[in-house]
């Protein structure tokens, strides 16, 4: 989002925003090589081990009652600035969790406000969320950003559901959809390859999303023991998944997992229980910017791949193609009646907008929503 905004460089070196990293691993890495994990830190994430890193880390946070005669590090930010370097940054993906709390760290510098107060402003109240969310926190106060993050599972959902709909929420524009175009691209599939995941082939990382790469362009959040928000934009599906797995390695329920949420996605597509043909859908919003009142702009769209219709004062003919949520319309005919300028600017809009439609949906409520790739909808209902 800030990086969409300009307000967060991508290319800056951490130093530069946080130079009580100078000396770390992460003082010469790029904010984007923090989102993208391909940071080179001197750290393991084998929960398995008891000597790896990850449990030095996670001490520090001090969840627990430190042990007798602890001397390590008493907060994350102190441990983040005693990782050592491995490498060369920017070479290969290995998820590693002290990226999250540097980026939580990073989001607060360029921000000048704490990680919860900014995730409540820019999101959390903005999507209807039934219940507070809240960070753990160290003995200092700091958010554990690289897991401490918990909030109910309808809420995940929703925040599953805002990224689905491209940032958008009940008309408002949350998240930038530049950003969530990003995210959707998915990430270098040959530095994620390099990570050894052999459950995952053709897998990519970015901006702290796990991507598919499948048919669908599904990608995911993925915590330890199973933790779940898979998002199959095709499918118009978001599965949000709370899980203990006895195994803290996602390896451990891929196997299962996986084919489970495609067939759950698979299954859903075939139970559109409010079908694109047949009938009027009657235009009731275009851009955000709303239509005339008793204007009766509408779209039908026929069996035989025929698309009918008003643009608002004159008739509209074309083709509409459409395979899961994609959809293509194209106009072969209007009608040239004049109307009132204000009718006639409202029917250049709809027919500006129609032929760069992308991808539609139907909502909960039964409205039909239009969406073309830069973002903006047209809204219909029956």
């Amino acid at each position: 989002m800030l990086v969409a905004e300009g307000a967060l460089d991508e290319h800056a070196l951490v130093r530069a925003l946080i130079p009580e990293l100078k000396s770390s691993a992460f003082g010469d890495a790029t904010v984007r090589q923090v989102l993208d994990i391909t940071t080179a830190l001197k750290f393991s994430e084998d929960y398995a081990d008891p000597k790896a890193e990850v449990w030095a880390h996670a001490q520090a946070g001090s969840p627990l009652p430190p042990p007798a005669g602890y001397t390590g590090p008493r907060s994350y930010h102190e441990s983040l600035q005693q990782i050592n370097k491995s490498g060369a940054h920017g070479q290969a993906f290995g998820y590693k969790t002290p990226n999250s709390d540097a980026l939580g760290w990073l989001l607060a510098r360029a921000t000048g406000k704490p990680l919860g107060e900014l995730l409540a402003e820019r999101i959390w109240r903005r999507i209807g969320a039934e219940r507070e969310a809240f960070y753990t926190v160290d003995t200092i106060g700091t958010p554990f950003a690289g897991g401490g993050f918990n909030a109910t599972l309808r809420d995940l959902a929703r925040l599953g559901q805002l990224v689905l709909q491209d940032g958008e929420w009940n008309g408002e524009q949350v998240l930038p959809p530049a950003a969530i175009e990003r995210i959707r691209r998915g990430g270098d599939r040959g530095q994620f390859a390099q990570a050894g995941y052999a459950l995952l082939p053709g897998w990519s990382y970015r901006g702290m999303w796990w991507h598919s790469g499948d048919a669908h362009g599904a990608f995911s959040a993925r915590g330890v023991h199973g933790q779940t928000l898979w998002i199959d934009p095709v499918a118009d599906v978001v599965i949000a998944r709370f899980a203990s797995h006895p195994v803290a390695a996602n390896a451990a329920n891929d196997p299962t997992s996986l084919p489970a949420w495609r067939a759950v996605a698979d299954h859903l597509m075939t139970r559109d229980r409010t079908p694109l043909l047949g009938g009027e859908w009657v235009i009731e919003d275009i851009a955000g910017a709303g239509v005339i009142d008793r204007t009766h702009a509408f779209l039908r769209f026929m069996p035989d791949g025929r698309l009918v219709g008003s643009a608002t004062c004159n008739n509209l003919r074309g083709r509409h193609e459409s395979v899961a949520r994609t959809l293509r319309l194209t106009l072969t005919a209007t009608s040239r009646k004049q109307c009132a300028p204000a009718l006639m600017h409202q029917e250049g809009r709809l027919l500006k907008l129609l032929p760069r439609v992308t991808h539609y949906r139907i909502d909960d409520t039964g409205a039909l929503r239009l969406r073309t790739a830069a973002g903006e909808v047209a809204t219909a209902r029956r």
